[in-house]
């Protein structure tokens, strides 16, 4: 099951502005080594690091290194946060999601009603999100809403990569990985990354600095089977792990350590964690652990059902889920209402349950979409592709309750002050899908891995904990 890496033609990243420079002494000329590794390059510190998957796949780091410093060290065991990257498929109305607006010279009030928009937290009537979104408005003081996103495109592909990678192409093929393919790479847990309810195919490339196994949800049973289930299975697999264990020992008191026995060593200690804990049935979805949200309805239910049990027993990482049907060139009230309501429905019992488990803080939740759509309204009562989108970031420890970015009253981007996220009339920036990717890199893995991704570019505003 360990994914193979994408092998199309790299294109260059495409920005609005020079890339932001967060520290200026930082020199990232030749580096592909791993930062927390930067200045103690020994073959043997590298391999100590050991492997994300070391219990099923054997690795070696492929590496160069020039004079360079990171200047932060990504923790040993793991992001400081996990992320859950749900993609909502087909470009949403900004309007009805994360930048309603009162008014415009657009036109933009057919098919919608500001009026309803609904204040985020406590924030009130200074920021509002969309109509059929109460739930989460509920949960306001969480939330963090991107506006204004500078996206260069209106294809699907190219939009879905550019958020995904924060590199823009004009046909959405590039050869680099994902963020969170590079937040799993990172990964200490049982399964690295898993891919729910069809959300974007995570995308790896050579240069990742470690390998990375991605799990399926159709392969789920397949990946269950690889554990035992039964208490005679289980001593027999401990039994060959003690064997394996007493080998290792007997190679070291005849020759001495070296990096091949360190890293079985590793995958040995792995493996007997997994089974001992009975990772098998913590990967099974019970009907309790979906009854929570049966209210919701909608075929992303069981997808947030089965993240919240992965994440509670700290079995993922990286969770990549998808939501269909915002591609909404016609009737578009029709198809948005009860499309966002069963996703706000879902979204808050999975906000709540995370939150009730004190796992909120340490879950960094990405909501984002292919682009934006038209301020008018076409001749079939839907909204067309738009350059401008959004995004909205949840938990893992933000200041929430607010609004980064924005746009003016014909839905164009505005910049705005990196510091506080306000609209500015003049400096400041216009934010794009790389300024999202490398927020998101800076929370979950540390300001020192953008040393090695210098086409990201992380914004204080969007950083901002409690």
């Amino acid at each position: 099951m360990l994914a193979r890496p994408m092998k199309k033609k790299q294109e260059n990243p495409t920005h609005t502005e020079e890339t932001k420079t967060a520290n200026p002494t930082r020199n990232t000329s030749g580096i592909i080594a791993h930062p927390s590794e930067v200045g103690a390059l020994t073959r043997r510190n590298l391999l100590k690091g050991g492997s994300s998957i070391a219990a099923y796949v054997s690795l070696e780091k492929m590496f160069c290194f020039g004079n360079a410093q990171a200047q932060e060290v990504v923790s040993p065991t793991g992001p400081a946060r996990r992320l859950v990257w749900i993609e909502m498929r087909g470009g949403w109305d900004i309007l009805e999601t994360v930048d309603p607006k009162a008014a415009s010279t657009s036109g933009i009030d057919v098919t919608y009603n500001w009026a309803l928009a609904q204040n985020l937290g406590s924030a009130g009537e200074a920021v509002k999100v969309g109509r059929w979104l109460p739930g989460l408005a509920q949960r306001g003081d969480q939330v963090v809403l991107v506006r204004g996103l500078a996206m260069g495109t209106t294809s699907h592909d190219a939009g879905r990569v550019y958020m995904d990678t924060g590199i823009l192409s004009n046909n959405g093929e590039v050869n680099a990985a994902s963020v969170p393919a590079i937040v799993a790479s990172e990964s200490t847990a049982t399964i690295p990354i898993i891919q729910l309810n069809g959300g974007a195919e995570p995308q790896l490339d050579r240069g990742l600095l470690k390998p990375v196994s991605v799990v399926r949800a159709e392969n789920l049973e397949l990946y269950q089977s690889m554990y035992p289930s039964g208490e005679a299975d289980v001593a027999r697999r401990l039994r060959m792990l003690d064997y394996m264990r007493a080998s290792v020992e007997r190679i070291r008191q005849a020759m001495g350590t070296n990096d091949r026995l360190t890293d079985v060593e590793s995958a040995e200690s792995k493996i007997r964690a997994q089974i001992s804990t009975g990772i098998a049935s913590q990967l099974e979805l019970t009907d309790s652990d979906q009854a929570p949200y049966n209210a919701s309805g909608g075929s992303a239910t069981s997808a947030f059902a089965l993240a919240e049990k992965l994440l509670r027993n700290d079995l993922v990482t990286t969770i990549n889920m998808g939501v269909g049907g915002f591609d909404t060139h016609a009737m578009q009230d029709r198809s948005l209402e009860p499309n966002l309501t069963r996703f706000d429905l879902s979204l808050s019992t999975f906000i709540d349950r995370l939150s009730a488990a004190g796992q909120l803080d340490n879950t960094l939740i990405v909501i984002y979409s292919d682009f934006g759509r038209t301020p008018k309204v076409n001749n079939r009562a839907g909204r067309d592709h738009w350059p401008v989108g959004g995004a909205m970031l949840i938990g893992g420890g933000l200041a929430g309750g607010r609004a980064v970015g924005g746009t003016d009253d014909n839905m164009l981007g505005l910049n705005c002050d990196e510091n506080t996220g306000a609209v500015v009339d003049s400096g400041g920036v216009q934010l794009n899908p790389t300024h999202l990717g490398g927020s998101v890199i800076e929370l979950t893995l540390g300001a020192g891995y953008l040393s090695a991704r210098p086409y990201l570019s992380s914004v204080p505003a969007l950083t901002r904990t409690r």
